[in-house]
């Protein structure tokens, strides 16, 4: 269990923890001379029963705010530290409501150095500590008075500590590695150490990890958990990592860099957010508000974009759009701290929602709505409720690194909520059952608008439903969805073409009998087809009305125009497929040349040439120099080209 210490400076943290564990956490020359914290100290505590109680010891001092937000995130229980001669401070509130802000509600309240002061007056100071704490929703705590150098009380606490470790229940180890680091050093003889707080996942000895910031890669020497050399080390533990990368030194890791999977590169500089204001603002959170953004290990600056009401009131809540401006690396979940501008003061703080987001559309109502879908603390719900309320379904790559989900997990949930997966990765979405047949519905309402737009044409092309349904959907989740339509008779196809069973083209009786005779025409028994001059000519009817009528007939499926003016029925460009496959089959290589070809077929040069650029074109043949070879089988390729 990892316990952080908190409070005002000069309140006792340090001594405190030297009672409990015998180890001084100051560690740095001007720490111990100033007998002040400036920076996150370390200390560990073996229980009888094998637990171990990780003790980190924050700074207290408001200009060392940051260095205790870097150390508060991801602990077990926090340890308020108030001196019983001072009593609650100015840091006392403020770490108060760091350790809310982060989600830690599990507090013990140490009341210390009550050995300065007289009974009466440590009754008074308890019960100003009491309503102190009521004022801020914390209405069942225990409080511990102690005297840590002379020992006075320091049983009692231990005792508490060790229950709460027994009663804790262990953390969920799931997702890919992650944590964030907050020291780095070179040790003599064992090179570049890293620490930090495991945030999820576990690691392994001799394992490849990623400096997120750098995207370099780093190999694992050794892992040290509570000062023991471990083979692995999971969630909710501190460690030390030995690490070996080239390029990689101890300048070059700066607090707040996270150490993790590759899959987990995915960088953002736009987070949506649920943000709690602080109630001791004294004035509401502003629209585009500079901040100080304290998140995991890392400190950096971000706008904060109000998304409904242009701003926040103290002690209200509301959705956020954090904008920084540069690369962060953030996941669901994920807890955070702002300060003001000036970084003098926390002002509020939340979790994440969205760590992938844009800024194209943020504040519209069916985006609000989305994010208030995703703020469920379940990732399974998240993703029942996403996929309950998309029309396009949900992207389900840039889900599963949002909540840290490795392909195994993700496939487990989708499984256990009966989702169906459309697509293949990286495109790939997922769908609930109502949803996708609400998108089929979509299309055959998007292909009967077309067809009552356009009564002439054959059907709809895959971009003319796109843009006819109004909701962007990936071409591969149109493709399948088409596919079963079609399986199910609801929709047909001619080509690319996909049209209703009731659809019927509307055409002339004039148009009819044109196109009945140019079938004719345009497949003699031998010799070359006419170009369209020609056969407007033997028809007798003009070059125009002709060609009006033929492209009907492309629309159609019974007519293909494979060059200029060259206009042939389809069931002709079949027999002149075969007659390639049967010409290709009698080349050990394959190839064959246009001479080849028009001899095998006894027409024109220049129809032959325009025949098979066509070929070449659909992807029926290929050039290599002056011959051609067979892309593809007739038998694989679709006649209706």
């Amino acid at each position: 269990m990892i316990v952080a210490t908190s409070g005002h400076v000069d309140h006792g943290k340090t001594e405190l923890i030297k009672a409990l564990t015998g180890t001084n956490t100051d560690r740095l020359p001007e720490e111990k001379a100033r007998g002040l914290t400036v920076d996150l100290g370390f200390a560990y505590n073996i229980l009888p029963d094998g637990e171990v109680l990780g003790f980190v010891d924050v700074p207290g001092h408001e200009k060392f705010i940051r260095n205790m937000l870097a150390g508060v995130a991801g602990i077990d229980l926090g340890l308020l530290v108030i001196a019983a001669d001072d009593g609650v401070m100015p840091q006392t509130r403020e770490h108060l409501a760091i350790l809310d802000l982060l989600g830690i509600r599990n507090i013990l309240i140490v009341l210390t150095k009550i050995d300065r002061v007289a009974p009466d007056d440590l009754s008074e100071v308890s019960k100003q500590v009491d309503n102190f704490l009521r004022e801020q929703g914390h209405r069942d705590h225990a409080l511990y008075p102690v005297c840590a150098p002379k020992g006075i009380g320091i049983e009692a606490l231990k005792e508490e500590l060790m229950f709460r470790a027994k009663s804790r229940k262990p953390k969920v180890v799931f997702g890919y590695f992650r944590m964030a680091i907050d020291r780095a050093f070179n040790l003599k003889g064992v090179g570049l150490i890293v620490t930090g707080m495991i945030f999820s996942g576990t690691v392994h000895k001799a394992e490849s990890l990623m400096l997120l910031s750098h995207g370099a890669s780093v190999r694992v020497r050794e892992i040290r958990v509570h000062n023991q050399i471990r083979a692995s080390a999971k969630a909710g533990e501190r460690c030390a990592l030995s690490i070996v990368g080239r390029g990689i030194g101890e300048k070059s890791i700066k607090r707040g860099t996270w150490l993790a999977h590759s899959a987990l590169h995915v960088p953002t500089k736009r987070i949506d957010a649920n943000l709690q204001v602080l109630k001791t603002e004294t004035n509401p959170l502003k629209h585009w508000t500079p901040t100080h953004l304290h998140i995991g290990s890392d400190h950096l600056p971000a706008r904060v974009a109000v998304l409904s009401g242009g701003n926040i009131s103290p002690g209200e809540s509301g959705l956020v759009q954090l904008v920084l401006p540069h690369n962060a690396f953030a996941l669901y979940g994920d807890r955070f701290v702002l300060r003001d501008q000036s970084a003098q003061r926390t002002i509020a703080g939340g979790r994440i929602i969205d760590p992938f987001s844009s800024k194209r559309g943020r504040s519209k109502p069916s985006r609000i709505a989305i994010l208030k879908a995703m703020s469920k603390e379940n990732t399974a719900a998240v993703l029942q409720a996403l996929a309950t309320r998309s029309e396009s379904g949900v992207q389900l790559q840039q889900f599963a690194v949002s909540h840290n989900l490795p392909s195994d997990q993700i496939d487990a949930i989708i499984v256990s909520l009966g989702l169906l997966r459309v697509g293949d990765a990286p495109k790939e979405r997922v769908f609930c059952e109502s949803r996708w047949r609400g998108l089929m519905a979509l299309i055959l309402n998007a292909v009967a608008s077309i067809h009552e737009s356009k009564p002439k044409s054959i059907g709809a092309s895959i971009k003319d439903i796109q843009v006819q349904l109004g909701v962007f959907f990936e071409e591969d989740s149109l493709k399948l969805a088409l596919k079963i339509m079609i399986s199910e008779k609801q929709m047909c196809v001619n080509g690319s073409r996909f049209y209703l069973p009731s659809h019927n083209i509307h055409i002339s009786e004039q148009e009819t009998a044109i196109l009945k005779i140019a079938a004719n025409i345009l497949a003699p028994d031998g010799g070359t087809p006419p170009s369209l001059h020609q056969a407007a000519q033997q028809i007798g009817t003009e070059v125009s009305v002709l060609e009006k009528a033929l492209k009907i007939g492309i629309k159609l499926g019974d007519i293909i125009l494979v060059g200029k003016n060259r206009y042939v029925p389809s069931t002709l460009v079949i027999n002149l497929k075969t007659s390639v496959e049967k010409l290709a089959s009698k080349s050990v290589d394959g190839l064959f040349s246009t001479s080849d070809f028009r001899e095998e077929v006894s027409m024109g040069r220049n129809f032959i040439i325009d025949v098979l650029e066509y070929f070449d074109q659909v992807g029926f043949t290929t050039r290599v120099g002056d011959l051609r070879r067979l892309r593809q089988p007739f038998s694989n390729f679709s006649s209706k080209k």
